[in-house]
């Protein structure tokens, strides 16, 4: 409902926001394949589904930082759990990712790439992915909603991050040269490639399953440690 209410009187309702991100998958993908000199159908899949996977990691931590300052109205009038609000952000961006899929099933039909059972990992992929980005969102709504100034800065860093992560560029491009710990170092990388490889039939490493459990396990701990601790005063900040 809350989707659909943002396209009422539309003809073809949430699929605006995925023919918008199909156009700048097509426009962007073919510039950037020219200018590094790669072949389109073997750098088109890594960054349409990139763009895709990051599309779900920035848009769910820019709105999870707003998201308590957003929802104060309800948490002033109606005695309900703080999380309720984060949990319908989440959904929200989970549903219009599922709507993006829609790119995936159309470039493979357009630039065909194996088909394997390990396509399959990437639920649990996407699992791990959802878990750091529901700690991530708790954590940041309840910092955002007592300092306002960090939601802008949330905006600024994740287009930073962006940049860092490989999306436009690949990790052969810089494999044996001095940005190769970009890949390590950057959680959003790891995630990121735990949902994109097994949806492009690519191997992924144990070393990277390890790193995205470790990653959740931390995201949990101090999304909860934040809303144990604090979720009795976010009304008093709003």
């Amino acid at each position: 409902m809350d989707i659909s209410l943002r396209y009422r009187r539309t003809v073809i309702g949430p699929l605006w926001i995925t023919l918008t991100l199909a156009a700048t998958i097509a426009s962007v993908g073919t510039v950037y394949a020219a200018l590094f000199k790669q072949d389109i159908a073997a750098f088109l899949p890594p960054f349409a589904v990139g763009l895709i996977v990051w599309t779900l990691i920035a848009t769910t931590l820019q709105e999870g930082a707003n998201v308590f300052v957003a929802s104060g109205h309800l948490i002033k009038a109606v005695p309900a759990p703080l999380i309720v609000h984060v949990l319908q952000m989440l959904a929200r961006n989970v549903l219009i990712f599922a709507h993006h899929l829609l790119i995936v099933v159309m470039l493979h039909v357009a630039v065909p790439w194996p088909l394997r059972w390990t396509m399959l990992l990437a639920l649990p992929g996407l699992a791990l992915l959802l878990v750091v980005l529901l700690g991530g969102a708790v954590a940041l709504g309840v910092l955002c909603a007592r300092f306002r100034d960090i939601g802008s800065a949330i905006v600024s860093g994740l287009q930073f991050i962006f940049f860092l992560t490989p999306v436009i560029w690949t990790e052969d491009s810089v494999r044996g040269t001095a940005l190769a710990w970009l890949t390590w170092v950057n959680p959003f990388a790891t995630l990121l490639d735990l949902v994109r490889k097994p949806l492009l039939s690519q191997p992924i490493d144990q070393a990277q399953w390890l790193l995205g459990i470790a990653y959740a396990l931390a995201a949990a701990a101090i999304g909860l440690g934040c809303y144990a601790r604090y979720r009795r005063r976010v009304a008093y900040w709003l």
